[in-house]
C-alpha cells in the first residue's frame, strides 16, 4: 500500500530537488532526537530547506556508511 501511494505521490520517482550531506542527515537526527515536541517533520523541513517526506525519509533511515566507506 506504501509503495502504490509514493507511485501516485511521485509518478517519476523520488527525486529531491536538494540533497543533504551526510553530516546534515546525522545533524538532523540529533536535532529530533534532543527534542521531538520542538524539531517536528514541518520545522526540520523549513530549517534544512528540503520537503517533509525527505525528513521523514532521513529519520527513518538506519543505514550507516561502513569504516571503509
Amino acid at each position: 500500500a506504501h509503495r502504490e501511494t509514493i507511485k501516485k505521490d511521485f509518478p517519476e520517482g523520488w527525486a529531491p530537488p536538494r540533497k543533504l550531506s551526510r553530516e546534515a542527515m546525522e545533524g538532523l537526527r540529533q536535532m529530533h532526537k534532543m527534542d521531538p515536541e520542538i524539531y517536528t517533520t514541518p520545522v526540520l523541513a523549513a530549517k534544512f530547506r528540503i520537503s517533509p517526506e525527505a525528513v521523514r525519509r532521513v529519520l527513518k533511515s538506519k543505514w550507516q556508511p561502513s569504516s571503509e566507506q
